[in-house]
């Protein structure tokens, strides 16, 4: 028995590392601490708000239109000849005054035509006399007769006829020298109103025929004025003030082209008229815009850029003013006619709202329809419901609406 407890004697230590070694995982391993479970607390989400503050904005209704010329005219000769001079500013592109002369055609056959009339009229002014003298003797050779005549024999007698007939030829003679001298007159044809030649078709040595009226003798364009013809949504109309339909003076309208003028520059033009019909295609609205010295001749507008007609600007009209109203961005607005408020508490408010305007990616909302010192919220909520709670940064919180 020794002998066996001898030989056990090296292994018995390890056996008993092993057994406490074991004793103790296994304790641990069924006695090891546990963390108790808590429902998970999801924090309010954080949002932005700025304050609706309430304020007076004069709208503006934005559009595009094309200059277009307020009043052009194909001018025609109104006698035939051959050109034998023209003015200096008969170009494309030249500016010819009112009253201005344009070409000269050859009056030659027309200062003839006047020199002949001028003798017409000679004889018919001696034609005249003479027969006013034979009237005075008739008259006292039919009172020495002291014969009683009809009244048609007595004309006769008094040869009245005769001086009808006299006084004829002198007033035809007359308007036929007055016709001559029109027609002479019409050699130098002249501009109708301050213009700008956008064609012409003749030059020295041109014959120029009444017979062809199919090709002008000039294209001209009043540089007094021109028009922007002018689309947009017909919603708008009533808030543009227009000539002769809502008001007696048209709304001012600032006019811009920023690829050809920068973006600072601009000009300045008057509603005038809103034409009677709609475009075909897009059911628009169609506004006249009338711009004064669009080619910026007047001293006062030297430094202004010119129009160009043809070409393709941007019109900023000015409409009414809007009072007591709260200016937002237009993302705040949900589903066209809700906003999101923080209440005092710090709780999601969802009230349903008109817009009375927008413009510009922003709206304007009557103050009336928000609760005093409302604070809208411009963040996006990925589920909002009515009285949820929110938390709100102290530097997000914004104090106007100008951004």
């Amino acid at each position: 028995m020794v002998k066996v407890v001898n030989k056990l004697r090296p292994f018995i230590a390890p056996l008993l590392i092993i057994v406490i070694a074991g004793s103790l995982s296994y304790y641990w391993l069924t006695h090891k601490p546990r963390a108790s479970r808590k429902p998970v607390q999801m924090p309010p989400p954080l949002v932005e708000v700025i304050d609706a503050k309430a304020a007076s904005h004069q709208t503006a209704v934005f559009a595009m239109g094309n200059v277009i010329a307020s009043q052009s005219v194909n001018l025609n000769a109104r006698v035939s000849g051959m050109v034998i001079a023209v003015s200096e500013n008969f170009i494309e592109g030249g500016l010819l005054k009112k009253g201005e002369q344009i070409v000269q055609i050859d009056p030659t056959d027309f200062e003839l035509a006047v020199r002949q009339r001028k003798s017409d009229l000679a004889k018919a002014e001696f034609n005249l006399k003479m027969e006013m003298g034979q009237q005075a003797i008739a008259r006292r050779e039919f009172e020495l007769l002291g014969d009683e005549l009809g009244p048609q024999a007595r004309e006769l007698v008094l040869r009245k006829p005769h001086l009808s007939a006299a006084q004829a030829a002198l007033d035809a003679a007359k308007a036929a020298l007055e016709q001559a001298e029109l027609d002479l007159s019409r050699t130098r044809p002249v501009a109708p109103f301050n213009a700008i030649v956008t064609a012409r078709n003749a030059n020295i040595g041109s014959w120029i025929s009444t017979f062809s009226t199919g090709t002008p003798l000039v294209k001209l364009v009043a540089t007094d004025t021109f028009w922007i013809d002018v689309s947009l949504p017909m919603d708008r109309i009533r808030w543009i003030a227009i000539p002769g339909i809502n008001a007696n003076q048209g709304s001012p309208v600032k006019i811009t082209y920023e690829q050809a003028w920068g973006p600072d520059a601009f000009r300045t033009g008057t509603v005038k008229r809103l034409k009677a019909e709609v475009e075909a295609e897009g059911r628009m609205a169609k506004l006249i815009v009338e711009v004064e010295d669009p080619l910026s001749q007047k001293p006062a507008n030297r430094r202004a850029p010119p129009l160009m007609l043809g070409t393709l600007v941007r019109v900023e009209i000015a409409g009414k003013t809007l009072d007591n109203v709260v200016r937002l961005p237009e993302s705040t607005l949900h589903d066209g006619n809700t906003l999101w408020l923080m209440s005092p508490r710090h709780t999601l408010d969802i009230v349903e709202v008109k817009p009375a305007w927008s413009e510009r990616r922003q709206i304007f909302i009557n103050a009336d329809q928000l609760p005093e010192h409302a604070q809208v919220i411009t963040s996006d909520l990925a589920a909002p419901v009515d009285g949820m709670r929110i938390r709100v940064h102290e530097q997000a919180l914004a104090t106007t609406t100008d951004e």
